[in-house]
């Protein structure tokens, strides 16, 4: 029985450390050079002379600021989440919509209700996927202190704390 008593602590304990553990938010990034050429991968570093990405197989790729005429981040994962507000946004407001419209002699108002939530939250998640997917777009031209204006906003979403 004390043992019992020892496996729900240790389980307590161990479910809180994991919920409080902060997770890393990873950010898509397209680098666009000023020779138009455009890199995409994540974020991975920044300072004041080196941006550094990771690229679809994993290799460091490196830039320096008068080589950057463009970027564009957006976080991975947010069209996901954008897709679920928007479908629950929209489920609930032709949902009740549907049931407020009452019955009309045809089709009972829960049925209406159903039929509004379904193609409410389809519509609803469409748009909150789209809305939720853009990306955030800052124009570099090879000017230093332009990059390093963003620079602390690029090191917040950076994987790695310096280079």
């Amino acid at each position: 029985m004390k043992t019992l008593h020892i496996l729900s602590v240790l389980t307590l304990v161990f479910t809180l450390a994991t919920t409080n553990a902060q997770k890393v938010k990873k950010y898509k990034i397209w680098v666009t050079l000023v020779n138009q050429e455009e890199i995409k991968g994540t974020l991975f570093a920044a300072d004041e002379d080196t941006l550094v990405i990771l690229g679809e197989d994993l290799t460091q790729i490196k830039f320096t600021p008068g080589n950057i005429r463009e970027i564009k981040l957006r976080r991975v994962g947010k069209g996901g989440k954008g897709a679920w507000i928007g479908a629950v946004s929209g489920a609930l407001v032709l949902g009740v919509a549907g049931l407020a419209s009452g019955d009309d002699g045809w089709v009972p108002a829960e049925a209406v209700a159903v039929g509004g939530a379904f193609f409410g939250g389809s519509i609803g998640a469409v748009a909150g996927a789209l809305i939720a997917s853009s990306r955030e777009r800052y124009i570099i031209n090879g000017d230093r202190n332009t990059y390093n204006s963003l620079l602390p906003m690029l090191q917040k979403y950076a994987s790695k704390e310096s280079i």
